[in-house]
């Protein structure tokens, strides 16, 4: 067939690899080849299409018209599905569609269109055939006379570039109902990969060299040159990784981490660990990971290296299922480390003459590509000046791009001239003897010196930010002797426009951020020009600016808009750790940091933020004479803190914080403060209750209650409602449903009339438990189905799991067994993050029971068993209770174990399960074999 030209519209197909055809004889196994082979080429022969490329049962091809393509598609799945397989693998096909233009050569296609089918194809199901939103909009409305096209919505795909909006073909004889789609979106593929705005190019046989090592060795070390691409090429690696067999793939970021006691926090917020991570970071991270399957990214280790390198080593011998790739400008030295030395992307030789052979090579494809999003075309006469250029940038990644984007304000020429001229100033005119870090830093060195004097000034005192700002955190912390803070505005602007920083415009707003290498370059020179006295001061009026910021948005925490302000304090995370480093080295700014984490408890709370515990302990116990008011809050703040993120679970914690808190008490009484006290008393109420001492609960309540009504403060009483109605000292002072149903009802309405969103969502979160109580399921799980959206849309980390627990169970008890599983699955992913800091009991029990109803009384059985044990302490010390629908579900399951196996059997497998670990026990509960 002729190879079609131009726009093509690519067809993927692979068999998917649940089908084991290695388990076929050979001769079985031959024949369902050679089968799958002949119906896929009689299909795409009798459309036109061109074959270009097979690899194993991959069939890649080129068709010139969509229709063509869908065709056969269609007529290629009928063929296969009404096929006579082998009973014990049929062969399931996946296939997908997508248009747009290709690089060729050699009779092969190549560039992002062809990667962009391959990931595409790479999300599906067997028998399932997708079409990329390009593809979609050429078909139109009616694709063929019997095809339809689903809607699946939007996806992210593993090239980790922009989402793909993805389409399901439907036709008579086409299987029409899967599984939700393998993207990152996948809550069974659980990561933290970003999103990246530019596609990932090129790099193909890196990434299969990767996962070769990767099969081989449980640390794989990228080192090379800053600016080499280790990041992208060890992130994307790591969405190749991605299967849903593990507890996932997460990416750390250690560049802003400039203490090396926050390694292990760095990893442990990555999958939100919170319990004992104030006591021992390192042990606390280690027995949460050694139970699970889970690939780390530990990204920009050099400044860290040593630490970095006891990290791993760790985990390397005490977590078997871990893996790790870690990007370095050095390798770590950990026993059993490869290290992959990431090459400079491919550059072509200097005879090539036209850009359609220069294509061929991943650096011209970067350049051309970066070029493109910078609005620039490149002509087909300039392929010598991009080779040139190509060649001498060494193909380094982060050098071709920056380059491209200063193809706005100048020709490629001029661009080739002048790093010509750089080059032989700063290596002698020797290039044989120029290391990539020196041709990266002649680049970063010939920008730079490009600006006028208050450009240099603004991007050094920039370089104290971590991970973005904006505009009026620039204006106060460039500001100064020699640049007017009504200038910043002018000159970071200028910034942009020449690629030294980078502005994200986002519904409206916009958000700035410098480049890694571009940041550390200013770091180094603030250091250099300024010395420390320069250091010191850009770094102070940056904490000063957080603290002013945290200020403002204490009271926002508690109103309206307070998911806004969640949302916008997430984005400054990075800043607000680095200000509250800056404060803690610095003598004498003990109180700013006791200042900035009592403004920001909601915040640190929500997010689950156990790292300003140690923080606020610290500086609790730095020198101070004066006990006042921000001492009582920030007592009382290392108290929640201490209660909601450690749970009570942490008995030294605990121990503490109810020290803490008796003393917020007793300096509240003193100080006369009624807001504190009253904050206090309800406060203590719940360490109380953690030493099951009700009277206390109750009488610290009383107080509470009385001194909000003293005050009439509705967010106060917000709070104190709260606590009450998660307190059991309800029930053992008689309260009637009538009056749980008025505080419920009561801390809703205020909530919702001051704006309080927490509030609005705690009420929710009652309401839907009295219904559970009281057997009305179904309006609890549309309660509960609301909570958890209220706490996602919220960013509350912190809430995740209790509401993931909540409606798992709900589910089970409706008999959703579906919906269950999926929530089993999440929870329990969830809570391993976590440290296993909730009780698993639930989790266990919900895993017994679907079990059972899919006829696997074995498993059921010691899962009963194991549940029954986790739970017991729960039962005893009344943290947890059984609703009369559990109890019935938890009979009907455990009959059905028994009525299968028999007595005899039963007993024996129940003795095995109340043996089972925690861990053991989640294990088979997700499945695992028994």
């Amino acid at each position: 067939m002729a190879r079609p030209s131009g726009t093509v519209t690519l067809l993927f197909s692979d068999v998917e690899s649940s089908t084991r055809l290695w388990e076929l004889a050979p001769e079985q196994m031959a024949t369902s080849i050679e089968r799958h082979d002949g119906i896929m080429r009689a299909a795409v022969e009798a459309e036109g299409g061109y074959v270009f490329k097979t690899v194993g049962d991959e069939f890649c091809v080129a068709f010139a018209t969509v229709q063509a393509a869908l065709a056969a598609a269609i007529t290629a799945q009928r063929a296969l599905a009404s096929e006579s397989w082998p009973e014990q693998t049929p062969l399931r096909v996946r296939m997908a569609l997508h248009t747009g233009s290709c690089q060729e050569r050699d009779d092969d296609y190549f560039g992002p269109t062809v990667n962009r089918a391959a990931r595409l194809m790479a999300v599906g199901h067997g028998g399932q055939v997708l079409a990329s939103g390009a593809t979609s909009e050429l078909l139109g409305d009616r694709p063929a006379d019997d095809a339809t096209l689903h809607d699946l919505g939007l996806h992210r795909l593993r090239d980790l570039g922009r989402p793909e909006h993805v389409f399901q073909v439907s036709a008579a004889g086409l299987r029409a109902s899967f599984p939700p789609l393998r993207s990152l979106d996948n809550p069974d593929l659980p990561n933290n990969l970003p999103a990246l705005l530019s596609a990932f190019v090129g790099r193909e046989s890196e990434l299969n060299e990767v996962r070769a090592l990767v099969r081989d060795a449980r640390l794989v070390t990228f080192t090379g040159a800053g600016g080499a691409g280790k990041t992208r090429l060890a992130v994307q690696a790591a969405a190749e990784l991605l299967d849903g067999r593990g507890d996932g793939v997460w990416l750390v970021e250690l560049a802003p981490v400039v203490d090396e006691e926050q390694v292990a926090l760095a990893v442990a917020a990555a999958i939100g660990l919170k319990d004992g991570m104030d006591v021992d970071p390192e042990g606390a991270l280690l027995t949460a990971l050694a139970p699970q399957t889970a690939l780390f990214v530990l990204d920009n280790c050099e400044h860290l290296v040593d630490r970095v390198a006891k990290l791993v080593d760790a985990i390397l011998r005490v977590c078997p299922g871990i893996h790790v790739l870690a990007t370095s400008r050095e390798p770590l030295g950990v026993d059993g480390e490869r290290v992959y030395r990431v090459p400079s992307m491919s550059t072509p030789p200097d005879d090539i003459e036209t850009l359609d052979e220069a294509e061929g090579f991943d650096a011209v494809t970067l350049f051309l590509s970066r070029a493109s999003d910078a609005g620039v075309t490149i002509q087909d006469r300039d392929a010598s000046v991009v080779t040139s250029v190509c060649r001498r940038l060494d193909g380094i990644p982060l050098a071709l791009e920056l380059a491209a984007a200063r193809l706005s304000s100048m020709s490629l020429t001029q661009l080739s001239d002048r790093l010509d001229q750089r080059f032989r100033l700063l290596t002698g005119g020797s290039r044989s003897a120029m290391a990539r870090q020196q041709t990266l830093q002649a680049l970063v060195d010939w920008s730079y010196g490009l600006l006028n004097p208050l450009e240099q000034a603004v991007l050094r005192r920039l370089s104290v930010f971590v991970g973005g700002f904006e505009l009026d955190g620039a204006e106060q912390v460039c500001a100064g002797d020699d640049v007017d803070e009504f200038d910043v505005l002018n000159l970071l602007h200028s910034l942009v426009e020449k690629s030294l920083v980078v502005a994200d415009q986002d519904a409206g707003s916009v958000r700035y951020r410098l480049l890694e290498t571009i940041r550390q370059y200013g770091a180094a020179e603030l250091l250099r020009v300024g010395k420390d006295e320069a250091v010191l001061e850009a770094r102070s009026r940056h904490a000063m600016y957080y603290l002013d910021l945290s200020e403002r948005a204490a009271p926002e925490l508690f109103a309206r808009d307070q998911g806004a302000w969640l949302a916008r304090l997430d984005l400054e995370a990075d800043n607000l750790r680095a200000a509250l480093a800056h404060f803690a080295d610095t003598p004498g700014r003990s109180r700013d940091t006791l200042a900035m984490i009592t403004n920001l408890e909601q915040f640190f709370r929500t997010r689950g933020a156990v790292e300003v515990i140690p923080r606020l302990t610290a500086s609790l116990q730095e020198p101070d004479d004066v006990a006042d008011e921000l001492v009582v809050r920030a007592l009382i703040s290392k108290s929640i803190f201490v209660g909601w993120l450690l749970g009570g679970s942490d008995p030294k914690a605990v121990r503490s914080a109810n020290a803490d808190i008796e003393r917020a008490h007793r300096l509240a009484d003193e100080l006369g403060s009624t807001l504190l006290r009253a904050r206090a008393a309800g406060v203590h109420a719940m360490f109380c209750q953690y030493h099951q001492d009700l009277e206390g609960t109750a009488k610290n309540l009383d107080e509470a209650f009385r001194l909000a009504d003293e005050l009439g403060d509705p967010l106060l009483r917000c709070e104190l409602l709260s606590y009450a109605l998660n307190t059991r000292v309800l029930g053992a002072r008689g309260t009637t449903r009538d009056q749980r149903v008025e505080m419920i009802e009561e801390l809703g309405r205020i909530a919702e009339a001051v704006g309080n969103v927490g509030g609005v969502g705690n009420s929710v979160s009652q309401a839907a438990a009295l219904a559970s109580d009281e057997g009305r399921l179904e309006e609890a799980r549309v309660l509960y189905l609301d909570l958890f959206a209220r706490t996602e849309a919220l960013g509350n980390r912190e809430n995740l799991f209790p509401q993931l627990n909540n409606l798992m169970l709900t589910d089970l008890e409706l008999g959703n067994f579906d919906e269950a599983e999926v929530g089993l699955r999440r929870a329990i992913r969830q809570n391993r993050r976590m440290g296993l800091r909730h009780p698993v009991g639930d989790l266990v029990f919900a895993g017994a029971c679907l079990a059972t109803h899919r006829g696997d009384p074995v498993r059921g059985a010691r899962l009963h068993a194991a549940a029954d044990e986790l739970r017991r302490e729960a039962y005893e010390t009344g943290q947890l209770y059984t609703t009369a629908s559990e109890l019935a579900l938890q009979a009907a399951s455990t009959k059905r174990a028994l009525d299968a196996l028999g007595k005899e059997t039963f007993d024996r497998e129940q003795d095995i399960g109340r043996l089972l670990s925690p861990n053991d026990a989640l294990d088979l509960a997700m499945g695992k074999e028994l």
